[in-house]
């Protein structure tokens, strides 16, 4: 079983989260547009996919057991205050929040994904999830230090030194003994 790293995965998944979210922003914009417009056809197919595969990855980052914890936490956080402030603050501060979730030059602002309180409402119970994930992984780590696993060797010297071997206790080697059998003569 390898050692979980959340605090690495919190970093993955500051980043993966912040390009998630600038993506499905564009792309749930895309999708309402062609709503509005009353349009049939398939013009939207790759915006939808691009939402389904920020979804597999973001999915994918999660259940990591190595990482898994800290993506979660961070997605459920980024989530949670973004989507809280927008609905919080006045108008004016929360375009200046979407601004720096929207592609430059973008000629849309802001996301439907912020307004209706849809990160809001995702990003709580991941969050929730997420810090209960990483304190389990935390006595996981804890419990595999403990006695009774094998610890691992901290070797002293300089780099590239090669550990010196220590002896073995050589018992005497006997037959089995079972219960009835007379001891060899």
């Amino acid at each position: 079983m390898s050692k979980p790293l959340p605090g690495l995965g919190l970093l993955i998944g500051v980043i993966v989260t912040y390009a998630g979210i600038v993506g499905a922003a564009f792309a749930v914009n895309r999708v309402m547009m062609r709503m509005q417009a009353y349009r049939n056809d398939f013009s939207a197919l790759p915006w939808v996919a691009l939402l389904v595969a920020i979804a597999v990855v973001l999915g994918v980052l999660m259940i990591l057991p190595s990482v898994g914890s800290g993506v979660t936490t961070a997605t459920g956080l980024i989530l949670t205050v973004v989507g809280l402030g927008v609905l919080v603050l006045p108008l004016k501060y929360a375009f200046d929040i979407l601004k720096l979730f929207q592609f430059s030059g973008s000629r849309i602002g802001g996301s439907y994904l912020f307004f209706d309180g849809s990160a809001l409402l995702l990003g709580i119970p991941l969050l929730l999830v997420g810090i209960r994930r990483w304190a389990q992984d935390a006595k996981l780590a804890k419990a595999l230090q403990g006695p009774g696993y094998p610890q691992q060797q901290q070797w002293g010297g300089y780099p590239g030194q090669q550990p010196q071997p220590q002896p073995q206790p050589q018992y005497p080697q006997q037959p089995p003994q079972y219960p009835g059998q007379r001891p060899p003569q």
